[in-house]
């Protein structure tokens, strides 16, 4: 997995594309307990067919559903899944949310979002089972945690005041 992640590294950097690492595979590559089924991309709209191109993906869709919005276009490189989102706005009881105001943190090299976005998108969209899921992955360090939690609560405060 993280050897493909590299590749998908080089191959969005060969093309000009600025993108972050999202989901499990974030977590793996951070060397946290994680069994990514597949890879999530996130980039911004404007980006989006060029970051498909660049990854043999077929052209970018508008997708929305349960308060989720994006660009999306999804396949395989080197056999593993990925899953691109470009321009992913979530939208619910908490606000609105915009995953390219998401900071980024370097990781080896790779840009990664940062290990509180999940659960933060979740107190956003309002669901209960995307918040049980966030809260399961993260780390068992306590400060970690703690800090994943209070960086997802400022977000999430953030994206109420849109």
């Amino acid at each position: 997995m993280q050897a493909v992640v590299r590749a998908v590294a080089l191959r969005l950097r060969a093309a000009g594309v600025p993108w972050r690492l999202a989901g499990s595979a974030a977590l793996l590559v951070r060397g946290l307990p994680a069994r990514p089924a597949d890879i999530d991309l996130e980039v911004a709209t404007a980006d989006a067919a060029a970051a498909a191109r660049a990854l043999g993906l077929p052209a970018p869709a508008r997708e929305a559903g349960g308060g989720w919005s994006s660009e999306r276009a999804q396949g395989h490189v080197a056999g593993v899944g990925i899953d691109l989102s470009g321009g992913l706005v979530v939208t619910g009881p908490g606000g609105t949310m915009r995953a390219m105001d998401a900071p980024v943190e370097e990781h080896d090299g790779i840009p990664l979002l940062p290990i509180g976005e999940s659960l933060a998108r979740a107190m956003v969209a309002g669901s209960d089972a995307r918040r049980a899921k966030a809260i399961a992955a993260l780390p068992d360090d306590p400060a970690a945690r703690a800090r994943a939690i209070a960086y997802a609560e400022s977000r999430a405060a953030a994206s109420a005041a849109r």
